[in-house]
């Protein structure tokens, strides 16, 4: 990681430049909100904007809306949670104090650069997709802030990680099918963080570009076809 850059913009570099990803967003800071913005442009919960990604009312999410002539995105960071993330920075490490939260930036951020990439592809996206993706990114760029990232992670990093990011969650949304997307997302980021592991390291940027560009119904025919050796 690269400590002058601001934490958001080091995670979005790391993304880009992994995936080969241009969101056409060269100002973060426009399409990220507080809790003063959230409450001016969106008083009530969103007045017409789908949430994608929210895991709680107070907590972070991706607001979403399609006027029919554009698509408007915008980020919602609580002010408390960029305070905890200022007083402890995953740059310094991760730990049980800012593993959370650094992980719902990661998501947020990676719902945003995903939408921007298929408005400008012209390519539409579902809400499985997204969550599926930016739970192999937060994999991604949590593995990067643990010690010894550039070597193999270590099966104890490895243990803690999968822990925080994908078994200790219980998504208690009382749509039954908003839990089963979640969990399906989840469940299918294990198998491809499990799978890719395994495969050559010189392999590895080209699946996770190939991942990237995928549908939906692509990113899950690669995770099967990744049970075979490559």
């Amino acid at each position: 990681m690269t400590p002058t850059l601001p934490l958001l913009e080091q995670v979005r570099r790391l993304l880009e430049r992994t995936y080969g990803m241009d969101a056409g967003i060269d100002d973060l800071s426009r399409f990220v909100i507080g809790d003063r913005g959230l409450l001016l442009l969106y008083p009530d919960r969103g007045d017409g904007a789908d949430v994608v990604g929210a895991a709680t009312a107070a907590g972070p999410r991706t607001l979403v809306r399609d006027t029919g002539l554009d698509v408007r995105v915008c980020v919602y960071y609580p002010d408390a949670m960029i305070d905890r993330l200022e007083r402890n920075p995953p740059q310094r490490g991760l730990d049980d104090g800012n593993v959370d939260d650094f992980a719902d930036l990661v998501e947020e951020l990676d719902h945003l650069l995903l939408l921007g990439a298929r408005v400008r592809s012209g390519r539409a996206v579902t809400l499985f997709e997204l969550e599926f993706h930016a739970n192999v990114s937060k994999h991604l760029v949590l593995s990067r802030f643990l010690p010894g990232a550039r070597r193999r992670l270590a099966d104890r990093h490895r243990i803690w990680l999968r822990h925080h990011l994908f078994l200790k969650h219980r998504f208690c949304d009382e749509r039954l099918s908003v839990r089963r997307r979640y969990e399906d997302a989840a469940r299918w980021a294990v198998r491809f963080v499990d799978r890719i592991a395994r495969v050559r390291r010189e392999r590895r940027l080209p699946v996770l570009r190939e991942f990237h560009r995928g549908s939906a119904p692509d990113k899950v025919a690669l995770v099967e076809s990744l049970a075979a050796p490559r």
